[in-house]
């Protein structure tokens, strides 16, 4: 019984944040925060790091790639001046500078990928491998993948801090945008982290309910 509620409830606070995220953009498309689209405020927030590039990414993904060194907006992005697509914009602009600062973490993930975004792929495995262990001999493979990809949240997480810590104290720099949207910016940008960390506490559970399992815990 106890092992069926932790599969529940990993599973939930895994799954429910990535619903959550897409939500958010659909329901924030429609509100107008600057003048300027993505392009020019992920420019005005970068200013001084000139050697980062910014381009129109044909995908519809927005991302920082680490291996080149440069900006990719999707094109909703990049010239998108709404609540969603602007704060998209500024966390790609973040983690480009929290790279820049030799990020410990962005050091390791480099490693590993060119986009981080990639790396959300681990915590959709962890729902899988939730409902696939049911054995001792199950969660001799899961566990190890599991908590490797709770590593990997808790670096993206803090690379996400660093990256809001960074806007909050630059957002200053982008003109086209009022004091009482900046505001709206930072509260979105810090409900993605809130539902980052719903992710990470999913794969906590998850490797719980894995020694549970191991240890043969019915009650």
């Amino acid at each position: 019984m106890i092992v069926q509620i932790l599969r529940y409830l990993s599973s939930g606070l895994i799954l429910i944040p990535f619903i959550c995220y897409f939500l958010n953009i659909l329901i924030n498309k429609s509100k107008k925060v600057s003048i300027d689209d993505g392009f020019n405020i992920t420019k005005d927030i970068i200013s001084e790091y000139d050697t980062i590039n910014i381009i129109e990414n044909t995908s519809s993904i927005s991302y920082y790639n680490l291996k080149r060194k440069v900006i990719k907006l999707s094109s909703s992005t990049y010239y998108g001046n709404d609540l969603a697509h602007i704060s998209i914009a500024l966390l790609s602009a973040g983690i480009s500078i929290v790279d820049k600062q030799k990020n410990k973490y962005i050091a390791i993930l480099n490693k590993i990928t060119n986009n981080l975004k990639l790396l959300y792929i681990l915590p959709i495995a962890t729902i899988i491998i939730n409902f696939m262990t049911y054995t001792k001999e199950d969660t001799k493979i899961g566990i190890i993948i599991i908590v490797i990809g709770a590593v990997i949240t808790y670096m993206l997480n803090n690379i996400i801090i660093e990256s809001i810590e960074w806007i909050d104290k630059n957002l200053k720099k982008v003109k086209n945008i009022e004091k009482t949207n900046k505001d709206k910016i930072m509260t979105y940008l810090n409900s993605l982290l809130n539902l980052n960390n719903l992710i990470f506490i999913g794969e906590l559970v998850s490797i719980i309910m894995m020694i549970a399992i191991f240890m043969d815990f019915k009650i």
